[in-house]
Formats: structure tokens, sequence, C-alpha cells
């Protein structure tokens, strides 16, 4: 399924066409039923899957939040912060604050 394509693909540029090409369907009938099955645009499902990804990698490793933006497929440093901030409630930096208070340092 789609979603386990984007599951293992999320750090790489996905575009409706891509998955459509990868799933053998046409764009149009992928949009449709990707969110008839998941509730969600196949662009709320990837920025979902991406931000769940930096989310751990922010609780369990001490690299910068530009390093982790990268690794999750992120490859605008301000869309990420802000695109975290708008799901969490929190920015990156605060995020991994709040995970780990003994944390020093704001790595952004």
């Amino acid at each position: 399924m789609v979603t386990e394509y984007i599951d293992r693909n999320y750090r790489e540029h996905l575009t409706l066409d891509i998955l459509a090409a990868a799933s053998h369907g046409s764009p149009y009938h992928l949009h449709r039923i990707f969110k008839r099955v998941t509730g969600m645009t196949t662009v709320a499902y990837i920025q979902q899957t991406r931000i769940t990804q930096a989310k751990k990698q922010l609780s369990a490793t001490a690299k910068t939040v530009s390093e982790i933006a990268h690794d999750a497929g992120f490859f605008n440093i301000p869309y990420f912060i802000t695109l975290f901030k708008k799901t969490t409630g929190l920015t990156p930096a605060e995020y991994r604050r709040a995970d780990d208070p003994n944390y020093k340092g704001d790595q952004q």
C-alpha cells in the first residue's frame, strides 16, 4: 500500500505523481482513494510521518535540529520548524527541552 511506501521513503522527495507511479495508478485516483481510506491527504500523511520521525530523533539523539530535519526529509529548515510548531505546539528545541529537562543548549 502507499502508506508503506511513504513509511519506507519519507526521506525522499515525494509527490502525488511519484506515489501514483509507485502504486501503478493515476494521481487523481490515488488522491481520492488515499483520502477515503486514511482520512487525510498524501501530503498530510507524509508530513505526519516526517514529524513523527523528527520527534523520535529529538528524543533519542543529540543531532542538531538541522540534521534531524534533513534526516526526516525536510530540506527547508524554517519550514520544518514552522510545521513542527504547528503540529506539536512547540519548536523542535522546546520539544527537546520538554522531553529532556537536562538537555544543554538549543541546537537550531
